[in-house]
């Protein structure tokens, strides 16, 4: 995994890398190296320009400057101080950068500019953006022009995430690790996509992440048997549904389906109307339950519940049934903290709104918030996938996982019922909880991805993840990648 971490503790990495002999001009040269490396990638990128600031971050701006003008990129730079405020390795490349036939631009124009470079500040970036920077800042977003952000969003503090006057970049790539105020507040809104680039670490070097973000290619899908049945490829029993909320439940099963499970049956104390030819579902019995509790590798509860009486009657007495690997979600949630007995494995998939109620607290003080949610997993001893943009995965004794993936038009009805459907069935197939929770939010993510990519982030509903969940399935099987700039991303 990637680790993530707070900028204090990367001026600590990066003095004991320099202390142990690699220079700071050397770490810049490849940092900027790397990044005009990203920027030649992109097609059709002719002119490029360098917003430069005082410190660090403008002399990576000048090295990849640097990098495209030998490669016959058009490169113009515009300077937010004057250069003799300027740290000095940013003054001497770009003095580098002038001799190469680099110009400095007189006014800010955007109008000619197929990419924008931002350089102005760097991790260390705190407190309220000078005006005549805000200005620049502004005038960059507005442009309508892709934004590479060269390790983090300029005006983006990337302890806390604040930058309400931030570049809102289309790209960016950190140096090295990824740092927490990416994933919190203002920064997912800035990042655009993340790219992480090593700039010559040694890799033995000591880290102190505070979270994780997995590997692609680390995960692994559950194995397919070739003389394996039904029952064996995994069974789902799901419980939910009502008849004012028929379809949540239906999505889940059938995402559960369409991820790998063998059979899914599904139990409702509601009559849920006509319902896919695949799914097996049944007006509540509890003898019809207790048999199939004793074939089901894996259950979900919640989905479509609604949050009538009987409901919680039904949670406090027969939740503590459940010996399965179990996924919780939706009204039970809601119910959950007046539920003495939990199953003894459970996956709990709130959102945020759902999870401070279950805390009994808010969420608008966000590192307190996540604090708590740590706090919650450890003494109740769960799996909690945290639903959002970015979302959270928690374990007791873990570092948070963050997924930095997905797309904004999954913010729609059904979207986590589908979520909740690929979990079960990951655990149903025998994926370890940990491994099952990050993967299953991964794939999740992919197939929105993959969705707006075909349809545009306004143009799909939650049914269409399950359409394309097999465009992220098939990433893991390497049959057929997503878009090649979101496969280079981690």
């Amino acid at each position: 995994m990637i680790p993530v971490v707070t900028p204090q503790e990367m001026f600590r990495i990066e003095k004991r890398v320099i202390e142990g002999g690699i220079s700071g001009e050397a770490l810049m040269r490849e940092g900027g190296r790397k990044v005009a490396t990203v920027v030649d990638e992109q097609k059709g990128i002719q002119t490029v320009l360098l917003l430069v600031g005082k410190g660090n971050n403008g002399g990576d701006a000048y090295v990849a400057g640097l990098h495209l003008l030998e490669w016959g990129v058009q490169v113009r730079a515009f300077l937010l101080y004057p250069t003799s405020e300027c740290k000095p390795l940013n003054r001497k490349f770009g003095e580098k950068f002038v001799r190469a036939g680099g110009s400095i631009e007189k006014e800010l124009d955007f109008s000619d500019v197929d990419l924008i470079l931002d350089g102005i500040f760097g991790i260390g970036f705190e407190g309220e953006v000078e005006e005549h920077v805000a200005t620049a800042i502004r005038k960059a977003n507005q442009s309508g022009k892709p934004i590479l952000a060269i390790d983090i969003p300029s005006g983006l503090n990337a302890t806390t995430g604040e930058g309400p006057q931030a570049i809102r970049a289309t790209q960016t790539v950190a140096m090295q690790f990824p740092k927490i105020g990416f994933f919190l507040r203002d920064g997912w809104n800035s990042l655009g996509k993340l790219r992480v680039e090593e700039v010559g670490f040694p890799r033995e070097i000591e880290v102190k992440p505070v979270a994780w973000i997995p590997k692609l290619e680390e995960m692994k899908l559950p194995p397919i048997v070739r003389n394996q049945h039904k029952y064996q490829r995994g069974f789902v029993l799901g419980f939910g549904g009502s008849e004012a909320l028929r379809g949540a439940v239906k999505l889940t099963g059938l995402a559960a389906l369409h991820t790998g499970a063998g059979i899914v049956k599904i139990f409702s104390l509601e009559d849920l109307g006509a319902t896919a030819d695949e799914l097996i579902c049944q007006r509540w019995n509890a003898a019809a339950w207790k048999e199939a509790l004793t074939k089901a590798q894996a259950v979900f509860v919640g989905p479509g519940l609604g949050r009538k009486d009987e409901v919680k009657q039904w949670l406090a007495q027969h939740l503590k049934e459940i010996a399965q690997p179990c996924v919780l979600d939706a009204d039970a949630l809601f119910f959950l903290r007046d539920i003495a007995h939990w199953p003894s494995r459970a996956l709990l998939t709130p959102h945020r709104g759902e999870m401070g109620h279950l805390l009994g607290r808010s969420t608008a003080e966000e590192e307190a918030f996540l604090r708590a949610c740590q706090d919650f997993v450890e003494q109740k001893n769960v799996l909690l996938v945290l639903k959002g943009a970015p979302t959270f995965v928690m374990a007791k004794g873990q570092l948070p996982v963050i997924i930095p993936r997905g797309d904004p038009g999954m913010a729609t009805a059904g979207s986590g019922d589908i979520l909740t459907g690929i979990l079960a069935s990951l655990l149903a197939q025998g994926k370890e909880f940990y491994e099952a929770a990050i993967l299953g939010v991964t794939l999740h993510a992919l197939a929105g991805e993959a969705a707006a990519k075909a349809k545009t982030s306004y143009g799909y509903s939650a049914s269409d993840l399950i359409a394309f969940l097999p465009e992220a399935i098939h990433y893991f099987i390497r049959l057929k990648p997503l878009d090649e700039a979101s496969d280079s991303l981690l």
